[in-house]
């Protein structure tokens, strides 16, 4: 069964920037449990940081700092964004799991390659800010 592809835009602050489309850390609410690489994490609160070089990005829950996992990143059109951080996942039955990380001018690569040969429905948690 094809599911549709919807849009979750959730509002949170954005604790820092360097430019209008190059933010070096912003911080979104996950409304749901999801999976990547088959590691399970909670709901909540995840903040989002590139390293010094820009060249990854790590994601953490901040509830819960044992939660956290880092990823190598790529350029990204940041004017294609509405908002400094962007998060999408496909949706396969009742579990969601993690396809990109868009921060800024940064974004990891496709995570859920498995996923590709299902057929998943996807969406986006974005955190809108300044």
């Amino acid at each position: 069964m094809r599911l549709s592809i919807r849009t979750l835009v959730l509002t949170s602050a954005v604790l820092s920037a360097t430019a209008a489309f190059a933010a070096d850390r912003a911080v979104v609410n996950v409304p749901f449990n999801f999976e990547s690489h088959g590691i399970a994490y909670s709901a909540g609160r995840y903040e989002a940081t590139t390293g010094l070089n820009k060249g990854i990005i790590t994601l953490r829950n901040t509830q819960d700092p044992r939660q956290s996992f880092t990823w190598v990143t790529s350029p990204a059109d940041a004017t294609a964004i509405s908002a400094p951080m962007r998060i999408s996942f496909d949706e396969l039955g009742s579990t969601h799991e993690l396809r990109t990380i868009q921060l800024g001018s940064r974004i990891t690569p496709r995570l859920d390659v498995h996923s590709r040969h299902h057929d998943a429905g996807s969406f986006v948690v974005a955190m809108n800010g300044q």
